[in-house]
């Protein structure tokens, strides 16, 4: 237990959970967004920020019920039993991969550009920033409380800035119509970018750290959310009022650096490239301290090999954290922004699902909140079949590669089930 004097405030704790979902979302996810729902992107982004904020009150009603830092793990292990919470957490950690590959891919596009590069350097950047703070995060070297303050409020004055001069640029014409892409592409793309809102639960894992934790935890969610929905929303508009159509598809990968160039020129590209390379180092950063800090958790009670968290480096596990970078290295090779973002989502939106089951089945809410729990499971899997008809219908071969990887992760799953009580039969006898 961190001493009173080290832990973070609700300052501090909204600090992290914006940091955790603007730090690579907004930067990662708006191209692809805009290319699919169009000028109704921020209709898009306004129902994904509205199912996680459900989402979140759920997960922040769960962990101070059960009082323990752990997120999904930690609920479905009390509800249902450790075997299932093993087996979501699994996929959960899988999700965090992507997500991880996402923030990579971002980066080396964003660095790639800042730095005068072609395309071809955009996966050696993503994979050396990967390699990079895995090496940090091994050496002990954290983001303090303070720098973490200064680096995500110091990005939030940089999207305001961005949002109330772009204004100025918005051409009405230009925004309408809102559903030029129609309804079933506005609806798909919130499903599409839900990943740029998951980073609320990194608040779960450090529930022990947050000053007056059990006022302060559903506080920090809702303020979190909330803001950073309100973010992406103007955000969306301004960029879907004032970009064109192919200004919008042709720089998709760095679009948001494109809103500031019509008033700041150069020098105006230049100030989003340098923030968009920070927030997604600092998300990967934070990414890859809370998966490990997860997989220890998973480990202790034997949901997880031990063999890949016994061994540590300033107490983050050794053997965990290269298998983590290696796998977002690859997936980032072998996987285009789209199909990186559609796997995310998709992982985010099964786990979410679940947790709001979990908050309907341990009753969390009374009165008329109750319908909250059902109707986000609903809103995450109904969103999460829509993302799966999409790409059934526009690249199989997709489809097949998520199957393909479900499957693997539950053979896999399944697997250590049998060989961990089969040993732990043997070493008991």
């Amino acid at each position: 237990m961190p001493d009173q004097k080290n832990k973070l405030s609700l300052f501090d704790a909204c600090g992290m959970a914006i940091g955790g979902m603007v730090g690579g979302g907004i930067f990662a996810v708006l191209g692809e967004a805009v290319i699919t729902a169009g000028n109704a992107t921020f209709i898009s982004l306004g129902l994904g920020g509205l199912l996680a904020l459900v989402t979140g009150l759920v997960y922040a009603k769960l962990t101070v019920e059960f009082d323990e830092p752990g997120g999904v793990f930690v609920f479905i292990e009390h509800i249902t039993g450790v075997r299932f919470a093993g087996t979501v957490s699994w996929f959960l950690i899988l999700g965090y991969v992507f997500t991880i590959s996402l923030y990579a891919y971002t980066f080396g596009a964003y660095g790639g550009r800042l730095l005068g590069f072609g395309s071809d350097a955009n996966f050696w950047l993503g994979s050396g920033v990967v390699i990079f703070i895995t090496i940090l995060n091994l050496t002990g070297v954290k983001e303090s409380g303070i720098s973490e303050d200064i680096l995500v409020y110091t990005k939030i004055i940089i999207l305001a800035s961005l949002i109330g001069l772009g204004f100025f640029m918005v051409e009405p014409g230009q925004i309408l119509p809102v559903l030029n892409e129609g309804l079933g592409n506005t609806i798909q793309a919130t499903a599409l970018v839900f990943v740029a809102y998951e980073g609320f639960q990194l608040l779960t894992y450090d529930y022990n750290t947050i000053e007056n934790h059990k006022e302060n935890l559903p506080k920090a969610v809702i303020i979190s959310i909330t803001a950073v929905l309100f973010i992406y929303i103007l955000i969306a508009f301004v960029l879907t009022g004032s970009l064109g159509a192919q200004v919008i598809a042709e720089h998709k990968e760095t679009v948001l650096a494109m809103l500031a160039e019509p008033i700041l020129g150069q020098f105006g590209i230049v100030i989003v490239l340098v923030a968009a390379v920070f927030s997604t180092a600092s998300a990967i950063l934070a990414t890859i301290f809370a998966v490990s800090r997860l997989a220890k958790r998973i480990a202790e009670d034997g949901q997880l090999p031990h063999q890949l968290t016994d061994k540590e480096s300033s107490g983050v596990p050794v053997f965990f954290s290269i298998l983590l970078a290696v796998s977002a290295i690859i997936i980032q090779f072998f996987g285009n922004l789209e199909q990186i973002t559609t796997y995310s989502s998709l992982v985010f939106l099964f786990v979410f699902s679940v947790v709001n089951i979990m908050g309907h089945k341990h009753k969390v809410f009374s009165g008329w909140k109750k319908v909250l729990p059902p109707l986000g499971s609903l809103g995450c899997a109904s969103a999460m079949g829509i993302l799966i008809y999409k790409i059934y219908t526009t690249n199989l071969n997709t489809l097949y590669v998520i199957g393909g990887i479900f499957l693997v992760i539950l053979i896999c799953r399944e697997a250590y089930i049998w060989l961990h009580s089969k040993y732990k039969g043997a070493t008991s006898t």
